[in-house]
């Protein structure tokens, strides 16, 4: 199940062409030599002459590894996006998919910046997939079934944007924008979905939720529930200390954030 351009079937176009090798990062060099584990607290051994000369030389540390990444699906998804008649795999358990747990599960703990695929990730084939989900034209001709596997895989997006907020990413920045945006030609579409976080009649406090509903007849159903979930993930406040905290904010990073926050203002 993905999302293709209009006129083309679900899932058509070769995917069984040969992919780029997917990258290894490489191994660091082992080093040549190495003390001797004490057995006990007494039985530090001295360091050999030979181990003092290369201490002195300056034995280069291996560097850290790259964290593991899915670069096989990463190159099939930069194939797949690039193609004249292109492809989405919004499919569960497809290459968008497995991509976007790898690089949420990195963001959380820090180390998406230690590996150049994930970066290569964030800047093209995220930016290149969700805004061809969102925006294209080809939106309205997909089938339901299309448009739930896109909704589920935004999802995960606002996850990784609110995890990588407080780092003024540009590019997670401008998608976040947009995925939260009521004007996108997917949120215009769907505009009739019913919300699943505050379905209608749901006796729930303003304080219980971040958006409800604007309109029973365009409930804005999906948009609502993306817009609670940023919320739930704390979003609001990382974006309120953010701009508060005034720390090396400059024009471009606030043009970023103040066009977010418009498009909730909408």
């Amino acid at each position: 199940m993905t999302a293709t351009t209009r006129g083309s079937p679900v899932g058509s176009g070769d995917t069984s062409q040969s992919q780029p090798p997917a990258e290894t990062p490489s191994q660091p060099p082992s080093p040549q030599h190495q003390n001797p584990v004490p057995t006990s607290p007494g039985d530090t051994p001295s360091p050999s002459p030979a181990d003092s000369q290369s201490q002195g030389d300056g034995v280069p540390v291996p560097e850290e590894e790259e964290p593991p990444f899915p670069h096989a699906e990463l190159a099939k998804l930069d194939d797949m996006i690039n193609r004249p008649r292109w492809v989405v795999p919004v499919l569960p358990k497809g290459e968008l998919e497995v991509l976007l747990e790898t690089a949420i599960e990195l963001g959380k703990k820090g180390l998406d910046v230690k590996s150049e695929a994930c970066q290569r990730f964030f800047r093209d084939g995220l930016t290149i997939s969700f805004t061809k989900i969102l925006t294209d034209e080809a939106v309205s001709g997909w089938k339901y079934e299309i448009h739930r596997c896109i909704i589920s895989n935004t999802h995960r997006l606002i996850e990784l944007c609110v995890a990588k907020l407080p780092q003024d990413w540009f590019p997670l920045l401008e998608l976040l924008a947009i995925a939260l945006s009521p004007h996108c030609k997917f949120h215009l579409y769907n505009g009739t979905r019913s919300s699943e976080t505050a379905p209608p009649g749901t006796p729930l406090a303003d304080d219980e939720l971040f958006a409800r509903p604007p309109d029973a007849r365009s409930p804005k159903g999906w948009l609502v529930d993306l817009i609670n979930k940023f919320g739930n993930l704390n979003g609001f406040q990382i974006l309120h200390d953010r701009l508060m905290s005034c720390a090396a904010l400059n024009v471009p990073i606030i043009a970023a954030l103040i066009k977010y926050v418009c498009f909730l203002l909408v």
